[in-house]
């Protein structure tokens, strides 16, 4: 058995994870069909246009929160703040002189960009090794708070969690996470998230699954989501209609978003 210090950088996920401890979260788990989707973003690419699967899902998920803005918002028992712009945190692996080391990015103002400017933001996000984004951005907070007592720490970042614009300043106004580019096993994610957003998204892998089909049955590339929505602010029904936006965007109306 071998033990070692916990590191800084874990001490401020767990303290992160506990803000959002008991959050009144429904979940969808979604399956999506991508086939063609992935051969028009091929042959875009082959053209030397397009970006990566990851982005244009970034893309589809930020045209429907812009086009259903209560799902773009934060809420708590005093205030609902909705977000004209919207900003998706997504983390990122970094390697630097800690080793691997996870960190955030914020493609801000999503719905307006391309898939080939979000792919190349997130690219170059990774090679800078010296960006820091998420909650603490200063170094000498990052290197006290893991030092103060448990509570002083969960008061101060319950005050910030109560700053909606800052919360988006520092985190985005949606979280979306992915190991598709780590894992190729079929699934469903779900992910940690609560605290005052609206929704959050965690991106599986593809893998070929019979479907039905006219009547028949044939193989096709199915990509698995799951959407998180806070039931503080959404309720079942306009989640089902965000996801049947989400769904044509992915498997018919794609050529709109590239």
């Amino acid at each position: 058995m071998k033990r070692r210090k916990t590191t800084d950088s874990r001490k401020l996920s767990i303290y992160g994870f506990r803000l959002v401890e008991n959050g009144h979260n429904f979940y969808a788990l979604l399956d999506f069909d991508v086939t063609e989707l992935r051969e028009y973003l091929r042959i875009k690419r082959r053209e030397g246009g397009g970006g990566s699967l990851f982005a244009f899902l970034l893309k589809a998920i930020a045209k429907c929160l812009q086009e259903f803005p209560e799902f773009n918002a934060m809420v708590d028992l005093r205030k609902t703040t909705y977000f004209e712009t919207v900003d998706i945190g997504v983390p990122i692996e970094v390697e630097n002189d800690e080793g691997i080391v996870n960190r955030q990015y914020i493609v801000r103002n999503a719905a307006e960009k391309s898939i080939g400017e979000i792919s190349a933001e997130i690219d170059a996000a990774k090679e800078n090794k010296d960006r820091q984004e998420g909650f603490i951005l200063s170094r000498a907070m990052r290197a006290l708070i893991p030092r103060l007592p448990g509570f002083a720490v969960s008061w101060l970042f319950r005050a910030l969690a109560g700053n909606h614009g800052k919360v988006r300043e520092l985190s985005g106004s949606v979280f979306v996470t992915s190991v598709s580019m780590f894992s190729t096993a079929p699934g469903y994610v779900i992910p940690y998230v609560g605290g005052p957003k609206a929704s959050s998204f965690a991106i599986g892998s593809v893998a070929q699954k019979p479907v039905a089909r006219k009547g028949g049955v044939v193989v096709r590339e199915m990509l698995n989501i799951t959407a998180v929505f806070n039931h503080d602010i959404i309720d079942g029904a306009p989640a089902a209609r965000f996801i049947n936006r989400l769904k044509r965007y992915i498997e018919s109306d794609y050529r709109s978003l590239t």
